[in-house]
């Protein structure tokens, strides 16, 4: 299966987030999951780059023209593109489900496109929050206050799930049929 991991690309976030996300990461690659990500060579993403190089994994790295430099060499497969959003759609395009460890604007254009692009039926694939430390509570919590206030539907806060646990990835997509 093709995992999209969306993701912080920062090299000087907490190391609450690398030890948490390393271990979550970790655990998804033994099983027989390959990598889609947007090719950065730091961060979560340059673990989880890692990772799937060291359990021998595809890799396939997506990256717009202008992070070309970052781009990590050892992929499978490089997929550039001319502008970020391009990008966004080649990584929906090439995953079979979509995996949001914490990260910064970037991630967050990422996991807002994917649940738009879900409501609109353009695709019927998991979307997947991995809350590591807590980090999307006040997201989740906005969330469900825009649905609350009828600024947005029931089903938009429907179209992705949350979790804490690889466990509770792994049961999600098997249930949701991937």
């Amino acid at each position: 299966m093709r995992l999209f991991i969306g993701c912080s690309s920062s090299g000087d976030i907490p190391n609450k987030y690398l030890e948490d996300c390393r271990k979550f990461l970790s655990e998804l690659f033994d099983l027989d999951n390959d990598l889609v990500f947007g090719a950065s060579n730091s961060g979560l993403m340059g673990i989880a780059y890692s990772i799937a190089l060291e359990k021998k994994r595809n890799i396939i790295g997506i990256y717009p023209k202008v992070y070309e430099k970052e781009a990590r060499d050892l992929c499978c497969k490089k997929i550039p593109t001319e502008y970020v959003n391009d990008r966004t759609s080649k990584l929906i395009e090439n995953s079979d489900v979509l995996i949001f460890l914490p990260g910064g604007v970037g991630t967050i254009y990422e996991l807002f496109t994917s649940i738009e692009n879900k409501r609109g039926l353009e695709f019927d694939k998991p979307i997947i929050i991995y809350n590591s430390c807590g980090y999307f509570d006040k997201l989740i919590e906005f969330l469900k206050m825009m649905s609350q206030e009828k600024f947005t539907s029931k089903e938009v806060e429907d179209s992705f799930y949350i979790c804490n646990s690889a466990n509770d990835v792994i049961e999600y997509i098997n249930k949701y049929g991937c």
